[in-house]
């Protein structure tokens, strides 16, 4: 015989294997869920952009805008992207915040992503508690210690939820005043433009740490305080949303929205002067409950949320 031997095969499997949905986009995991130091929404997008060495101009007008208005965008011109997919400054002000435009920005991302819960990068659940557009900032704040820190230690570099707060003025890690203008053109930065990068101003480009200008001056200690305390409120709220998020907590949402209330926050002589106490007390709604009582109830989950670095 020409053969001798014949090899025997294993049996091929014929069938079609099961293959997980894949995104459009990389599934870049958010920073800090469920800590006071989550990422906000601006923030991530923004470092989408960059783990796909775009600009944000790309991939909103891409990307975002046909899933926002159900058709491409047709200008030739790169100017506008943002106004033309946000309509207005208020829009794009309230983006980390809630609101119809903060929702579909939500569902687009999470569609590209398939990353689930985006909504814990902004203040969506709380609607019906934060409402006045005066309590969000349309320029952005930053630390330049923690941006020195994050620089050196080669760890991303993002936008914390909280420093979005007009309110809040300094770090909640170091105590110093939080810097809204480039150290080298003087210039303040919006939350997101065409061409945002982290850590790097709109106007010139260059690091948004001077570390020859950095000051290191301080508030006084009875502002430190009172900034700490606004602080606790604040970072408290947004370390809590994913567990608000759950059905089985709706009590625990009701608890956290009475603590978050105006007679507690009416006592907090914020030392912006920039800010007027009239529009925060707006802001706020109204519940006969105080701090105290929400730390009692939720002290043990409370300490399970440390604050990362």
């Amino acid at each position: 015989m020409q053969f001798e031997k014949l090899t025997l095969y294993t049996r091929y499997d014929l069938d079609t294997p099961d293959i997980t949905q894949r995104s459009i986009l990389y599934c870049l995991e958010p920073i800090g869920v469920g800590t006071p130091k989550c990422e906000s929404l601006i923030s991530y997008l923004i470092r989408l952009a960059e783990t796909h060495c775009v600009i944000p101009e790309k991939l909103l007008k891409y990307q975002i805008y046909p899933l926002f208005w159900g058709h491409d965008d047709v200008s030739t011109h790169s100017q506008g992207i943002i106004r033309r997919i946000f309509k207005s400054h208020h829009n794009i002000k309230t983006l980390n915040l809630s609101g119809w435009y903060t929702s579909k920005l939500v569902e687009s991302l999470e569609l590209l992503t398939l990353h689930k819960d985006l909504t814990c990068l902004t203040m969506m659940h709380w609607q019906e508690l934060i409402n006045h557009v005066h309590f969000w900032s349309y320029y952005k704040a930053w630390c330049p210690l923690c941006y020195d820190y994050w620089r050196s230690y080669n760890l991303p570099i993002y936008e914390p939820l909280l420093w979005c707060f007009e309110p809040v003025i300094i770090c909640e890690h170091h105590h110093s005043p939080l810097v809204t203008q480039c150290p080298h053109c003087n210039h303040q930065s919006v939350m997101i433009t065409a061409t945002s990068r982290h850590g790097y101003c709109n106007h010139c480009g260059q690091w948004l740490v001077d570390k020859e200008k950095l000051s290191l001056s301080s508030l006084s200690a009875v502002e430190t305080a009172l900034q700490l305390d606004l602080i606790k409120i604040l970072g408290s709220l947004i370390a809590f949303t994913p567990e608000a998020k759950k059905s089985a907590k709706k009590t625990f949402y009701k608890q956290v929205i009475a603590y978050f209330q105006l007679q507690e926050l009416a006592t907090i002589e914020l030392s912006n002067r920039q800010i007027s106490s009239k529009p925060i007390y707006k802001s706020m709604t109204h519940t006969g409950r105080t701090v105290q009582d929400f730390w009692r109830a939720l002290s043990p989950m409370a300490l399970n949320h440390a604050f990362i670095y």
